[in-house]
């Protein structure tokens, strides 16, 4: 986990948020983090998340993962998680079976009286609809199944809903198939793969996919809806999944990000504000970072290019800098 959150900095990611897979260790990893004892990207976690029983995530993602059947037990699962201080809270709100309203009600309603909030893993409108109306406080990933309307747009203002499109994750989901990607030969991709999966790419395992145009039409539903509730005035703000999977490369994965919501049609400035000012805000100023003002922490990034111009000129990475100090 050092060695991750070492290169998560040395890509200029300078704080990460885990959403709900994680065991007991990430409490003292994370406290040691914040503190500023542990070297790497500073550690955000939701700690043990909330998912339906028999539904996602599968068991594999973390025997910690809490599948309560009754508001009851949601309420009491949620006051046990409170007691141990999450930076958040994350609940799977898809697949089949679903974590129900009532039990997402019980969560949503007891993190909040602990002022914790609360995350949605969500693929479709209509439970983004029934969450956001229910008070959640982020949509942890893109609506793809259609395109939001109006109503929605409006529901997500009043309540001040977060939005975090993770373009990449879709996109990663078919970029292996018929034609290599773009990034493919290019060492700041290759330099972030674990070993052997490069070669693995390089097989073109998803030539063969049967879901191929399915997922390229989430994909762009996602572009669509990102574009829409950025105009909207939504706060939106950069997540991945990195890491998640070996093809999620940590670090390089964030900067893909970056240019998919670019060419999504926001502003490189915007899109640098939705990776930094946004994300501090959502995690309540995450310990005076996001921004480059008189108190805040000195964490940057120094770069050989403009990405005002070029949002890809956020790989030439020139220089780290963490908590007031160079990062060698």
């Amino acid at each position: 986990m050092k060695r991750q959150l070492e290169q998560y900095l040395h890509y200029g990611i300078g704080a990460v948020l885990s959403m709900g897979t994680d065991q007991p260790l990430i409490w003292p990893l994370r406290d040691s983090s914040q503190k500023g004892t542990v070297p790497g990207a500073t550690i955000y976690t939701a700690g043990y998340g909330f998912g339906a029983n028999g539904g996602v995530p599968p068991g594999a993602f973390g025997k910690y993962i809490q599948r309560p059947l009754t508001p009851e037990a949601a309420t009491a699962a949620m006051e046990q998680l409170a007691a141990l201080h999450p930076d958040f809270v994350k609940i799977w709100v898809d697949g089949n079976p679903k974590v129900t309203p009532d039990i997402y009600k019980a969560i949503i309603e007891t993190a909040h009286a602990h002022h914790i909030k609360v995350a949605a893993h969500v693929y479709y409108l209509e439970d983004a609809r029934d969450l956001v109306a229910t008070g959640i406080d982020l949509l942890a990933h893109s609506i793809r199944d259609q395109v939001v309307d109006d109503a929605f747009i409006q529901l997500m203002k009043e309540k001040g809903t977060y939005y975090i499109p993770t373009l990449s994750l879709d996109r990663y989901n078919f970029a292996y198939s018929i034609t290599p990607p773009d990034w493919i030969n290019d060492p700041f991709f290759i330099q972030s793969l674990e070993p052997g999966v490069y070669d693995d790419l390089k097989k073109m395992p998803q030539k063969n996919d049967k879901e191929r145009e399915k997922k390229i039409k989430a994909f762009n539903i996602a572009c669509t809806n990102l574009r829409k509730l950025d105009s909207a005035g939504i706060p939106v703000c950069m997540g991945t999944d990195s890491g998640a999977q070996p093809t999620r490369a940590q670090g390089f994965s964030e900067h893909l990000e970056l240019q998919l919501m670019a060419e999504a049609g926001l502003s490189p400035l915007k899109v640098i504000t939705c990776a930094t000012a946004n994300g501090a805000q959502l995690l309540e100023g995450a310990h005076q970072a996001g921004k480059l003002i008189p108190g805040n922490k000195a964490d940057f990034m120094v770069l050989d290019g403009n990405p005002a111009a070029d949002i890809k000129a956020t790989r030439s990475i020139s220089a780290i800098w963490k908590n007031g100090k160079e990062i060698k």
